[in-house]
Order: C-alpha cells, then sequence, then structure tokens
C-alpha cells in the first residue's frame, strides 16, 4: 500500500505555524519596547538567542524592521538596537457604511495620510464593487508614484461577515450580499485583504488604540442605523465557529414593537438606532409634543445635543432608548464579567441622559461584584473613522499571518 502524506504534510504546517507565532511574538516585543537589544528581545520573548538571530534577520530582510543606534557597552561589542520599520509600511484601510465609503492611507504607526470619502447611496453589488476596485487602484498608483509599496487591504462594513473567507453574508441594504470580497481584491491587485464586520473590528481598535488599552475583557457597542457589538476575552476578539458573536441589535426588547428587517418584533435596533431616534421625535412633535427642534429639520445630532442641553422629550425618548439598551449591557455584564463596556456613536453626546439610565439598569439587573467591576465608558473613537479597519490589519500582523506577505523592498 502506498504511504499516507498526511503527518509530512501536518509537519511542514506546523513548522510554518510555529515560525508564524514566533515572529508575531518577537515582533510585538520589539514594537512594544523599541529600540531593543536582540539579547533583550530573547530574554522578554522567553525564546532561544539562535531563534531571535533567525527572526529578526527575517523581518529586517524584509524591511519589517530596521537597525538603529547602538546600545552603550557593558564590557562586550556594542548591542545594536531594533525597532519597528513602521512608517515605511504602508496600507489601505476602508469602511463601507450604508451612504458613505471611506478610504484611508495609513502606515503601521497609524498615521493617516490620505482620508477621502465618497457617496455610495445609488450604489450596490457590481456598482460597489467596480467603485471600489477604482478607488483603491488610484491610491495604489498615487503611493508608487512616491515609490511606495501597498502592503495589505482591509474593509469593514456592518452586517454578517465571514472574515476567515473574506466573505460577506448578509447587509441589511443588502449592498454586498454574498459577495467574496477579499477574494475579488486579492485577484485584483495581488495585494493581502482582510474583511470584517465594523463593530467586531471597532473593539480591535478599541483594544489597540483607544478607550480598552490594558484590558483583557471589553465590550464595545455601537450606536448607528442598527446596533451591534464587539466582545474582546482574554486579549483576544470573540467571533465564535460561525465568526459573528455580538449580534446584539437582534435582541428581543420590547415584544409589542415595530417589526424588524431580520423578521422578528421589537429587537433592540427598532427601539435605539440613530434611525428610530428620530422618527420617534419627529411623530411625538407631529401629535403635538413641545419642544425647542419644531419647525427645524431634524436630524440626530440636534435631537442628541437637546437631550444634554434639558430638551424634555428629546431626554425622555432617549432616556427610554438607553433604558432598553442598559438591560441588554446588564445581561451582558451577568454573561461576560467585562471590566469596560464602551459605547461608541453619536448618542454618546447625550452623555448624561444616556449612561445615568444605563447605570440604573446595571445597579438593578447584574450581580453586584460585576457592576462594582466594571466601568461604562464613551468611545474616544470618531465614528466615522476607517480606524476599525486599520485595526483588523494590526491583528494580521500579531497573529504572525501578515508578516509572512510584507516586503517593503518588493
Amino acid at each position: 500500500m502506498p504511504q499516507l502524506r498526511s503527518k509530512p504534510i501536518s509537519s511542514v504546517a506546523n513548522i510554518d505555524l510555529i515560525k508564524e507565532v514566533n515572529c508575531a511574538r518577537i515582533y510585538k516585543v520589539i514594537e512594544k519596547n523599541a529600540p531593543i537589544s536582540r539579547v533583550k528581545i530573547a530574554k522578554v520573548s522567553n525564546l532561544a538567542p539562535a531563534s531571535v538571530t533567525k527572526i529578526t534577520r527575517y523581518l529586517l530582510e524584509k524591511g519589517i524592521i530596521t537597525e538603529t543606534e547602538r546600545q552603550a557597552s557593558t564590557g562586550g561589542r556594542c548591542a545594536i538596537s531594533i525597532r519597528p520599520n513602521s512608517e515605511k509600511i504602508y496600507v489601505i484601510a476602508i469602511k463601507i457604511g450604508r451612504r458613505l465609503l471611506s478610504l484611508s492611507r495609513y502606515n503601521l504607526e497609524g498615521q493617516k495620510s490620505v482620508d477621502k470619502r465618497i457617496n455610495i447611496e445609488t450604489k450596490n453589488g457590481e456598482q460597489l464593487v467596480s467603485l471600489l476596485h477604482r478607488e483603491i487602484q488610484t491610491l495604489i498608483n498615487d503611493e508608487r508614484e512616491q515609490g511606495n509599496n501597498i502592503s495589505a487591504i482591509s474593509v469593514t462594513l456592518s452586517g454578517l461577515i465571514n472574515p476567515q473567507e473574506g466573505r460577506v453574508i448578509y447587509t441589511a441594504s443588502d449592498k454586498l450580499n454574498n459577495t467574496p470580497l477579499a477574494e475579488i481584491l486579492e485577484k485584483a491587485f495581488k495585494i493581502p485583504t482582510f474583511v470584517g464586520n465594523h463593530t467586531r473590528a471597532l473593539a480591535l481598535a478599541e483594544h489597540y488604540f483607544g478607550t480598552t488599552q490594558g484590558c483583557q475583557d471589553s465590550i464595545v457597542i455601537s450606536v448607528h442605523h442598527g446596533v451591534g457589538s464587539g466582545i474582546i476575552i482574554q486579549g483576544k476578539q470573540l467571533l465564535g465557529t460561525n465568526f459573528n458573536i455580538g449580534e446584539i441589535g437582534h435582541i428581543q426588547v420590547n415584544p409589542s414593537g415595530e417589526k424588524c428587517h431580520c423578521g422578528n418584533f421589537g429587537c433592540l435596533e427598532t427601539e435605539v438606532s440613530d434611525t428610530v431616534i428620530v422618527k420617534k421625535v419627529q411623530n411625538a412633535i407631529n401629535q403635538g409634543a413641545h419642544s425647542p427642534l419644531e419647525g427645524k429639520t431634524l436630524n440626530i445630532e440636534n435631537i442628541y445635543q437637546a437631550a444634554a442641553y434639558g430638551d424634555p422629550l428629546c431626554e425622555k425618548i432617549v432616556a427610554e432608548a438607553a433604558s432598553y439598551l442598559g438591560k441588554t449591557i446588564a445581561i451582558l455584564i451577568n454573561m461576560l464579567n467585562p471590566e469596560k463596556v464602551v459605547i461608541a456613536g453619536r448618542i454618546i453626546n447625550a452623555q448624561n441622559t444616556l449612561f445615568n439610565a444605563i447605570k440604573q439598569c446595571i445597579t438593578h439587573q447584574s450581580l453586584p461584584e460585576f457592576q462594582n467591576r466594571v466601568e461604562i465608558c464613551p468611545s474616544e473613537l470618531h465614528p466615522n473613522s476607517t480606524i476599525a479597519s486599520f485595526a483588523l490589519i494590526k491583528q494580521a500582523i500579531y497573529e504572525g499571518d501578515l508578516l509572512q506577505k510584507i516586503d517593503v523592498y518588493k
């Protein structure tokens, strides 16, 4: 009988995985402690000096790290310091919203030098993919003219996403349902591409750059045209086998409420989203309720501002929405016992009304030991930013996969 080849293939796969993991470990040590010598890298990473030498040589050859000044001698040869070459590695981060397509160019330090927004209200399916292709190509061409390469592309959008395949399964606006977006873009540009749910990527962004830095367990809840959550447990993004843990917008909070696009009635996002709050204020004014906003064009910004300044109507409607949100947060606290819960979206402009209602719900509906540990706070990241998309690339760097694909000198 012919020998099965499963063991050799598995061994090769294991060796590649070990290389990825060790590369990622060393890169993170360098990024956190730069400038740092190889000797110190070995001590901090707990890897053998020979492994550190081999991996740093590989990262140097690819231009991912660079050597800097020599450190002061302690009796022998002066150690050469190493730091990330982040300012020379460029990526494109994209957010696809309901109305706007946002494209940014970052370097790996997180410095943004391009920020472009395009209205896509009339674009769907192939039209949207074609527009995306043209805009990415323009950014790539601009970088090539300056002698730079693009090392990765990332895209975030709302809806059900399979990030492992880079496939859009479902979006509420039907723009890109059943689209293998990463495959399409990688085939077009031959550049590693990552696609993910925006709110879950936002949780990563908060963990890397925002309010939850230093927290091992945190939840980000984003209120926009819907409601979603991203969960970080033990410093890792919680996705599950089906990649879509966190769809809290479809928890039923009001059985007699409006029908949701998912088919259910009274989902959280039918009571809390920006669109719903505008509709509720407009209906109340139409029915004779008094507000300083009477006769004005209503939008979510002036409603939240009015609530913040004490308009009774807007305060009441925002507080009611915050109560539904608070009940859901209390459930999440009982289930996951996070260190922080971060609220993102324009709703944080009505801070006093919002957080008072949420904290009341948590006080009455979550375990005392858990509620005393958790901090409820607003996001510090811009709601329309592409930083969540950029966080997908940082994640790929930290997990080692993208480090094997970057070559600054290619």
